[in-house]
């Protein structure tokens, strides 16, 4: 973040620069470390900061409208805190890996105390279940089989994590929204 910001470069080039490289370089620690939640809560109140700095906002923008995904004006920009629970979510998904080795190794993902990786997984995979029973439905003025999405039960393991860790973005963004109220 430093030298992003003793680049030079116009604001949303050094916003650019977070998304692309900045934030993938971070994830990777905080997926093979164990780095409690609080930690990553204080990097992103950091990030926060800068970002706003470099797009112009005043300091009393909130952070929700920078990662909102659900707004009408959506900025191109990803939370450190929602991509590291859904990275450490899909590490917990190890547990339904084909590799046998990997199946048996018992991998134990831990996040500290305010939140819990194997609890979060368990909820998005209740929430997809229930998707599942429920059905497709039929949202505004759309009629019926025009909106379609994969059903839990017939993804494959690939589709399946792919949900998962949508289903704990949209769970952590609702999450967001009503703290923020």
């Amino acid at each position: 973040m430093t030298s992003l910001e003793k680049s030079g470069l116009p604001g949303r080039y050094k916003a650019w620069g977070y998304q692309h490289g900045v934030l993938p370089r971070l994830l990777w620690p905080l997926l093979v470390y164990e780095v409690p939640v609080s930690t990553v809560e204080g990097l992103e109140r950091r990030i926060n900061t800068c970002l706003r700095r470099w797009l112009g906002v005043p300091r009393s923008f909130c952070s929700i409208s920078l990662y909102c995904t659900c707004s009408k004006l959506q900025l191109p920009v990803t939370s450190v805190l929602k991509e590291y629970k859904a990275t450490k979510t899909r590490q917990a998904m190890m547990r339904d890996s084909k590799d046998e080795r990997v199946h048996q190794a018992g991998i134990v993902v831990r996040t500290g105390r305010k939140w819990s990786a194997g609890r979060a997984l368990t909820e998005a995979e209740d929430r997809l279940q229930h998707a599942d029973i429920v059905g497709t439905v039929a949202q505004g003025r759309l009629g019926l089989g025009c909106v379609t999405r994969i059903s839990w039960s017939k993804a494959d393991p690939k589709e399946r994590r792919s949900m998962v860790q949508r289903e704990v973005r949209k769970a952590e963004e609702i999450r967001e929204n009503s703290q923020r109220r």
